[in-house]
């Protein structure tokens, strides 16, 4: 039985109250009735979170926005002097000691959390205290893979992001091509994953063979612009990722094909649709 995890596990047993699950190894766990369809019948395979409550393992159909070994933005419903404790999507809530905040936790407010096993108590626990840019041995992504990023902070070199909930990158500044704000999402790309295992991020996607996306783009521009912008080859990288949100690099890929395919002209400083 996997804590802070979700799970298929069994109905062996019913009682007025709800439904006790077990796993492979024959260990127990109760579902109450609240969160079990209403046609629930023993020897039912159920998907299941299982958490803990007042020392003694629960299940819950309910989907937590994070598991354990996870990151996500969670809000502060409480605060104590020992911790504070915050909605993560399930009935009971995720508890942050005081000593695991990087800074006070305000009730209300919105945080990045991970969330882990204490070794100490054996408890699911919360931390917004972690490691920038971590270096990882065994990573399940691969170069140009599509992922989803949670926005941590911005450094020296670019952003510190959360990938797929998992992982921490880095998005350098040369390849931020708009205005980006802590705790948002993003949908990035793994631009590379290095010999030391920390893990590059862009936020568009690399290569010919995403060219389209674009082209697309200036050609939307040129048609709000009356078909006219005032960029080309030799326009700065600041001018081009302020006008259109991507790289001088990228910029010269489509244009080259749009000129290609006879779509635009290529003035001095300027680029023009085609009659």
């Amino acid at each position: 039985m996997q804590i802070g995890k979700s799970q298929y596990l069994k109905v062996s047993r019913k009682s007025e109250a709800g439904f006790y699950l077990k796993d492979e190894s024959g260990n127990e766990v109760f579902l109450s009735k609240l969160f079990a369809e209403a046609d629930t019948e023993v020897g039912d395979d159920v998907q299941v979170f299982i958490y803990q409550e007042e020392g003694e393992l629960k299940a819950t159909t309910e989907t937590p926005f994070c598991e354990v070994d996870q990151y996500a933005v969670l809000r502060a419903v409480q605060t104590l002097p020992s911790g504070a404790f915050m909605d993560w999507g399930i009935i009971k809530d995720l508890f942050i000691p005081y000593k695991q905040q990087k800074g006070k936790i305000v009730e209300d407010k919105k945080y990045l959390v991970y969330v882990y096993i204490n070794e100490e108590t054996g408890l699911i626990t919360g931390t917004t205290k972690f490691k920038r840019n971590p270096q990882y041995t065994h990573i399940d992504l691969k170069k140009g893979q599509k992922v989803d990023l949670i926005l941590m902070n911005e450094t020296e070199l670019g952003w510190n992001v959360v990938i797929n909930q998992q992982y921490i990158g880095l998005i350098y500044s040369s390849d931020v091509y708009k205005k980006l704000y802590p705790l948002n999402e993003e949908v990035g790309y793994i631009k590379s994953i290095r010999e030391d295992g920390k893990i590059d991020v862009s936020l568009q996607p690399d290569g010919f063979e995403n060219i389209d996306n674009f082209r697309q783009s200036v050609l939307d521009a040129l048609e709000e612009n009356g078909g006219l912008l005032y960029l080309s080859d030799q326009s700065s990288p600041e001018e081009i990722k302020n006008e259109l949100h991507m790289s001088k690099k990228n910029f010269k890929k489509a244009i080259g094909g749009l000129y290609k395919d006879q779509i635009i002209e290529i003035l001095e400083d300027k680029i023009r649709l085609k009659h």
